[in-house]
């Protein structure tokens, strides 16, 4: 989560969530943050969510009913870009998260750039958002920009 002032004087705060009680605790806690970013895996075959890989997957119905609020929330997990789960995250302005099961290697250099450009150069978030998918070759992965 991200709390940014201003661009090149943004805060961050790391949280290591255990359980799907405590990442929904953590959307829960009705505080305004610029970024929530979220790296986790994706929701196996046919279902949709946010998990850990292999104990728990938040689902887009516990996700909507949590009192999040941020700018744009960064779901940086394999197949978590769904309208389902879009909506979910509704409290946001933006909602950027792959289509594909992206390497994590490729979801974190994208990131890496996507972050570089946004909040420590301070571009625009659909420009930084191209230059990331065109630097880093994951045009396949992350989808079009849309508002």
């Amino acid at each position: 989560m991200c709390r940014l002032y201003k661009p090149a004087k943004g805060s961050s705060l790391y949280y290591k969530i255990n359980s799907k009680k405590a990442f929904l605790s953590k959307l829960n806690a009705g505080k305004r943050y610029d970024i929530i970013h979220i790296s986790a895996h994706g929701p196996p075959k046919n279902e949709v969510g946010i998990g850990n890989g292999s104990t728990w997957l938040a689902k887009p119905e516990e996700i909507e009913v949590t009192n999040h609020r941020a700018t744009l929330v960064f779901a940086n997990a394999c197949m978590a870009n769904k309208k389902r789960m879009a909506e979910a995250f509704g409290g946001a302005r933006y909602f950027l998260a792959p289509t594909t099961e992206v390497e994590w290697i490729n979801a974190a250099l994208f990131s890496l750039v996507f972050y570089k450009r946004y909040v420590v150069d301070g571009n625009e978030m659909q420009s930084a958002f191209e230059y990331a998918r065109k630097r880093t070759q994951t045009s396949k992965d992350y989808p079009d920009y849309w508002e």
